[in-house]
C-alpha cells in the first residue's frame, strides 16, 4: 500500500483523513463514490481528469464550508480510496469531519456490496 497521497491534517481537531482498500473495480468505486456524495447532500461536487473528487459541504445555519477530497487508485487487490475532510474555518468541528468520513466509507461499502451481491 502506498502512503496516503492527500495532505496531512493540521493539529486542530477539524479535519479527518482516512483510507480504505476495497475489492471492487475502480470504475464502480468511482461511480458509487459520486452517488454517495450526492446522497450525503454535498453542496458542490467536482471531478478532475485524474479521477480525484472534490466536494464542498455547507454547514446549515452558519454557512461554513468543509472540503472533502477523495482519490481513488487501482491496486493489485482492487481499489484504494483515500479521503480527507476538513473545515475551512474554525478550530473545532465537534467531530463533523470524522463522522462524515466514517459515513462516506460505510455507505460506499454498503452500496458497492448491493451492486455486487
Amino acid at each position: 500500500m502506498s502512503p496516503h497521497p492527500l495532505p496531512e491534517c493540521p493539529d486542530s481537531p477539524n479535519c479527518e483523513r482516512s483510507s480504505v482498500e476495497l475489492t471492487f473495480p475502480k470504475e464502480d468505486v468511482n461511480t458509487v463514490s459520486l452517488e454517495v456524495l450526492k446522497k450525503m447532500k454535498a453542496y458542490e461536487i467536482q471531478q478532475n481528469d485524474d479521477g480525484e473528487l472534490h466536494a464542498i459541504f455547507k454547514i446549515p445555519i452558519f454557512g461554513w464550508k468543509d472540503d472533502v477530497n477523495i482519490l481513488i487508485e487501482e491496486t493489485d487487490a482492487g481499489t484504494m480510496v483515500y479521503i480527507r475532510s476538513a473545515s475551512r474555518t474554525g478550530y473545532s468541528d465537534l467531530g463533523v469531519n470524522k463522522r462524515r468520513v466514517m459515513r462516506f466509507i460505510r455507505w460506499l461499502e454498503n452500496d458497492l456490496k448491493a451492486m455486487h451481491p
